[in-house]
């Protein structure tokens, strides 16, 4: 299906498909592993009446889509089904620099991200010769050893605000056509598409929604955790090999249990992502040495002005100086 006729891709806000198909896939920066960098200043220019503030809201409706994702800290982004979607991993010598890509991402959420995509491919397409071929067999088996997106969960770097009229739906509205098994509760979109070849094949493949209760987040004190309940029951505390309804219960009751306790872990990380991204953006608002991205000149911001520093740290030497002297 064409990129121009996907359902989930038209319904799109334009920004959205603008950023997307005009930007990250054209960006010069995209690697064989689906990272460019992110700078959202420079990628204004692109358009003659785009906005920081446009730009980042499009990023939003993309990450909670899952089209994209994002590190802040390491400006990078990742066009999650780069590999996947331009089967790069049917050519071997395109396995080579896919695993060289990967080699060069900074972010360990974007890498974690990555091998969940990198697992997909072995999944759906078994066949490919990259899996056994001299050069890449052995490397790709190593790759797929390493922590996914189930291991290290992904939360997202664009809270979409509550009433924006962008924002995801908390309803799961999994549009998963092609009859993949369910990949987890950690790494899915809330709004998952999965017919598109990219440029051609947008499939998010994943689900995430935003936990209830969290309209305060991060403002109250962190609650102990509850004991878990035990996954046997009272009978047989240490498990039984013999068929007990009771265990089957208690089993069950854990798995919930489990689930709650990392969906509570979720909304943990995401608040505190959401200080510190509001803290981040506050300090860049408030400083007078970067620009808009926290840059001054090539180098990040620490937001020091070290020439007034200086400046003070020698006014209060000559008055000691001079205070000496008049002692003396």
């Amino acid at each position: 299906m064409s990129i121009n006729g996907d359902d989930e891709f038209e319904a799109l806000p334009a920004d959205a498909q603008w950023l997307y198909t005009r930007v990250l896939l054209t960006d010069a920066s995209l690697s064989a592993a689906g990272i460019a960098d992110w700078r959202p200043s420079r990628l204004t220019v692109k358009a003659a009446d785009m906005t920081k503030a446009r730009l980042v809201a499009a990023a939003a409706v993309l990450e909670r889509r899952r089209f994209v994702l994002f590190d802040l800290d390491t400006e990078e982004v990742l066009v999650r089904s780069y590999i996947r979607s331009d089967e790069l991993l049917r050519n071997p010598k395109m396995a080579v620099a896919v695993v060289k890509a990967y080699g060069a991402v900074a972010s360990k959420s974007l890498r974690a991200a990555i091998i969940s995509e990198i697992k997909r491919v072995r999944s759906e397409s078994p066949d490919f010769s990259c899996w056994t071929y001299k050069d890449t067999g052995k490397d790709l088996a190593d790759l797929m050893k390493k922590a996914d997106a189930d291991s290290a969960p992904y939360t997202n770097a664009y809270p979409v605000s509550i009433g924006d009229a962008d924002s995801v739906p908390i309803a799961n509205q999994n549009t998963n056509q092609n009859g993949n098994p369910d990949p987890g509760t950690e790494y899915q979109p809330e709004h998952q598409s999965d017919s598109v070849p990219i440029p051609c094949n947008l499939q998010p493949s994943t689900y995430s929604h935003q936990p209830e209760g969290l309209s305060n987040r991060g403002t109250s004190p962190a609650e102990a955790e509850p004991d878990p309940p035990p996954p046997h029951c009272s009978n047989h505390p240490g498990g039984t090999n013999d068929p007990c309804r009771a265990c089957g219960d208690a089993r069950e009751a854990r798995k919930r249990w489990d689930r709650a306790a990392s969906e509570r872990q979720r909304a943990q990380r995401e608040a505190e992502q959401q200080v510190a991204y509001e803290a981040k953006l506050a300090a860049i608002a408030l400083c007078e040495l970067c620009d808009d991205d926290g840059y001054r000149g090539t180098h990040v911001c620490d937001h020091v002005d070290r020439g007034q520093t200086a400046a003070k740290g020698s006014a209060l030497a000559r008055a000691a100086l001079e205070k000496a002297a008049g002692d003396e």
